[in-house]
């Protein structure tokens, strides 16, 4: 290159050293293999962006495959827990999804046809009415549960959440809802609840539940002004029987001890174990005659020979009254008193009942 560059010196007429040329040309050289080494650095950073980019989109489209297929999964379980569904304000189905059948077996066709005759009648669906009601008016509610006799005749027990659609006026034109099948976790809680409400070898009320239902026993008389009896029963001789036959034979006599009091009483009446042989009966709205009428006949009752495992058992119980508002107005001080009145009755001979207003 310093030959060319000498020849256009030399045309210009200047005169330049050799020491001047091999420093020029030098440069050039540096510059071309400069030049050189960049180009192979963009060539070698292309082809790695390159492979960079085919990874990626290798990864991606691997990535969108596990999600496509994570959602055809997720879809597919809540076919087989959740179905869809729209009404209009006139109440008329504008939309059910198919997986209703894999929930309650029924087609889309056959439960639009029928689907109120497919309410069972449990106390539940009392509220399903309402709340449909609530939702037209545009009130979003807490979901429900409702109960629906399934294609095969059992009861599913389904969650119900609903929301209000508005047009752009604030009017609602429909109503979305949500329907999951929640029948397994109802069942477990409502035995649940049952387990922590009742006494576990009768079947009757058990002690908690007794004050808490007594309490509302109480404010129901209170707001209709009228009276209420709590009657405290032992069972007499209970632990002779324990001692002598067995802690079998004083179970079956407990559970027995309970049936015949049951048939005394009317089903509505509460009825509670609180403890051994203990147990109380909350009579409500019953004048102060047909207390000690019915009375009267649980002794009559507990009287009568009970055959236990071959052995006859006699026994007898004795009876405390408590009356509201005479006595107490209060859980805690009516339960004392019948039990002081009860304990009067066992001083006076036993197989009897007391009122404590008598005492």
């Amino acid at each position: 290159m310093h030959h060319l560059l000498k020849r256009q010196l030399k045309k210009t007429g200047a005169n330049v050293s050799e020491e001047f040329l091999e420093l020029v040309n030098q440069a050039y050289i540096d510059a071309d293999e400069d030049r050189n080494l960049l180009e192979r650095s963009l060539e070698i950073s292309s082809k790695e962006m390159k492979e960079l980019y085919e990874k990626l989109q290798k990864e991606t489209q691997q990535q969108l495959k596990r999600t496509q297929l994570r959602y055809e999964k997720m879809v597919q379980a809540l076919k087989d827990h959740y179905f869809f569904y729209a009404y209009s304000v006139e109440r008329e189905f504008v939309y059910l999804s198919d997986s209703v059948e894999n929930i309650l077996g029924y087609s889309v066709e056959e439960f639009l046809t029928s689907c109120t005759k497919y309410l069972s009648e449990d106390p539940l669906n009392e509220y399903a009415k309402e709340a449909t009601q609530k939702a037209i008016q545009g009130e979003q509610q807490e979901p429900y549960i409702i109960s629906i006799y399934k294609k095969d005749g059992s009861s599913a027990y389904i969650e119900v959440t609903e929301f209000p659609i508005f047009d752009e006026q604030g009017n609602v034109v429909e109503v979305e809802g949500i329907a999951r099948d929640i029948t397994l976790q109802y069942l477990a809680q409502q035995k649940l609840d049952y387990i922590s409400q009742h006494d576990p070898l009768t079947g009757i009320l058990n002690r908690l539940s007794l004050f808490h239902q007594l309490e509302k026993s109480i404010e129901n008389a209170h707001s209709n002004q009228t009276t209420l009896a709590v009657l405290y029963l032992d069972l007499d001789h209970f632990k002779e029987v324990n001692d002598t036959l067995g802690h079998d034979v004083g179970d079956t006599l407990l559970k027995e001890s309970v049936k015949r009091v049951q048939s005394c009483i009317r089903k509505d009446d509460l009825f509670a174990r609180i403890g051994g042989d203990e147990f109380v009966v909350i009579l409500e709205q019953l004048e102060k005659e047909n207390i000690s009428h019915i009375a009267q006949k649980i002794l009559a009752q507990l009287t009568k020979i009970f055959e236990l495992k071959g052995e006859n058992v006699n026994v007898s119980v004795s009876i405390g009254i408590a009356l509201y508002p005479h006595d107490g107005t209060d859980t805690n001080t009516l339960i004392k008193y019948a039990d002081e009145a009860m304990y009067a009755s066992k001083e006076s001979g036993r197989n009897n009942f007391t009122y404590y207003e008598s005492l």
